[in-house]
């Protein structure tokens, strides 16, 4: 069998990098603890390095998203010599199975925590009247 020449391997490296393409973000799940209590459910969830302007929090029908971007900052700190940290994204997705009032929620970010607060909505109480026949 022949090696490739020189312009099959052009051909082979154009279509494996296409000048479209991006380059891949990692996505990472993060860690999350989930509490529920009589009045509200509660996440905490870990997104190290992760400015809160970048936090994302999105409640659609019972669909609970969180997302977070986490990027690294080259300037001033000299040569790399070695880098383990990769810039990502965080990304979680829940299923509430619970009435959850949206508006109230809270959310807070320290220290690369985020902690939620989703306010169970109190059930509706409807009277129904017996009709006398």
């Amino acid at each position: 069998m022949n090696a490739l020449t020189k312009e099959n391997k052009q051909e082979l490296i154009d279509k494996t990098e296409s000048k479209d393409s991006k380059p891949q973000v990692r996505v990472y799940s993060p860690n999350v603890d989930v509490y529920e209590t009589e009045d509200a459910i509660l996440f905490r969830v870990e997104m190290p390095g992760v400015d809160e302007t970048s936090v994302e929090i999105t409640i659609e029908k019972d669909q609970l998203q969180l997302e977070g971007k986490f990027q690294i900052s080259e300037e001033g700190r000299g040569q790399v010599r070695l880098a383990e940290y990769k810039e990502g994204n965080y990304f979680r997705r829940f299923t509430i199975g619970k009435a959850i009032n949206s508006e109230k929620a809270v959310a807070k970010m320290k220290n690369g925590i985020l902690e939620l607060s989703l306010p169970k909505m109190e059930p509706k109480k409807t009277k129904i009247e017996i009709q006398r026949t």
